[in-house]
């Protein structure tokens, strides 16, 4: 752990470089953020343990780290050139941002994170990142600060109306809901929840989860849980960990007792964060995935919860429920160092030369200063 020099009343700010318990303390889930459960302690702390082994941690943090003021997830892979990135962007592909309680101790991280002279790269963080105006000053001239849109991920701004929530559909959509529940009727008895599982209550509805994605179209994208096992470890994982903090939720459609559409989410700063779904294409026919959609939306708006995540990417699919998006940007960061030309050349030679280009001015403008002062 190394701790940058601080004085007077100056946030004292941390960079842990060690997956202990300082790491994603439970404390970290009551700062504010604009991604809610993503980059939550039990997030980092699943990650850390499945996929951590590849990579250092180089969390900043502000403040002790059992009660930080900000904190920032950040990684840097173990082979060259060191990068660091947001812990588990990579992997998971999830929008993820900086926690912070205020504004000094959000500058004060950004510059200890300055400090270590890394190349910087932020996949997918939310455009209405509070941590995007700190990178700009605090990196100023003497870095080259890359940005561009990428894709963002769909979500449902709740209000009473979604107690209904085919009120916000065509008459045709109306029409197809119900044909679909009638069909589904005739199948079996229909059993719609959203439960809140027990921590020991975890592995056998997460078994019910892997084996209903695993029987749609997601086994021949190679998308499915059940064809990825490092990822079906973290999700376990944090399933297991988010019900320990009594966030999960696994919202499950049945027929005659079979599951036949599942999500798995976590309820956390008032959002229902919808990490995964799937449905067995055997029954595809009654649309027990918009089914369950159904179902868990309306559950949501009950429980007086702000917003529904779809989290992932914009889709087609998402498109019929909503058409509200959060932006997100890619943030490259290039400072003066020696790491940042071949880091950049990992992105491609045309930001490579940028960044020596950078460098080449900043260096000038040393120089320059430096002999106005002699």
């Amino acid at each position: 752990m190394s701790q940058p020099p601080t004085s007077g009343t100056e946030p004292r700010v941390q960079v842990l470089t060690a997956p202990d318990g300082d790491v994603a303390a439970r404390s970290w889930d009551a700062l504010p953020s604009t991604t809610a459960a993503v980059g939550g302690s039990a997030w980092v702390r699943a990650w850390l343990e499945v996929y951590g082994a590849d990579s250092r941690p180089l969390a900043a943090v502000v403040g002790p780290a059992d009660r930080p003021r900000a904190v920032l997830p950040l990684v840097r892979r173990r082979n060259r050139p060191w990068t660091a990135e947001v812990l588990g962007v990579r992997q998971l592909a999830e929008p993820t941002d900086v926690r912070a309680a205020d504004d000094a101790s959000l500058r004060a991280l950004v510059q200890a994170v300055a400090a270590t002279r890394l190349p910087l790269r932020l996949k997918r963080l939310p455009a209405d990142s509070p941590l995007l105006p700190h990178l700009r000053e605090v990196y100023g001239r003497s870095a080259l600060l890359l940005s561009r849109r990428v894709i963002g991920t769909p979500t449902i701004s709740l209000d009473d109306s979604w107690l209904e929530p085919e009120t916000h559909f065509s008459s045709r959509r109306r029409s197809d809901a119900r044909a679909a529940r009638r069909r589904a009727d005739r199948l079996g008895e229909v059993e719609l929840s959203v439960l809140e599982p027990a921590p020991g209550e975890v592995g056998p509805l997460f078994d019910e989860v892997v084996a209903v994605e695993g029987a749609g179209w997601k086994v021949a994208a190679g998308t499915a849980l059940a064809s990825q096992p490092q990822m079906r470890a973290f999700f376990r994982r944090f399933c297991e960990l988010a019900a320990e903090q009594g966030a999960l939720r696994l919202a499950f459609l049945r027929i005659d007792g079979r599951p036949v559409a599942v999500q798995v989410a976590v309820e956390q700063d008032g959002r229902y964060s919808l990490f995964k779904i799937g449905f067995d294409e055997e029954f595809a026919r009654c649309s027990p995935g918009n089914l369950l959609m159904l179902h868990a939306v309306r559950w949501a708006a009950e429980r007086g919860l702000t917003s529904f995540e779809f989290l992932g990417i914009e889709e087609p699919w998402t498109a019929l429920w909503t058409e509200q998006v959060r932006g997100c940007v890619e943030v490259q960061v290039y400072p003066l160092s020696g790491w940042s030309v071949p880091a950049a050349a990992e992105v491609g030679w045309e930001v490579a030369t940028r960044a020596v280009r950078a460098g080449a001015r900043a260096a000038a403008r040393r120089v320059r200063t430096t002999g106005s002062d002699t």
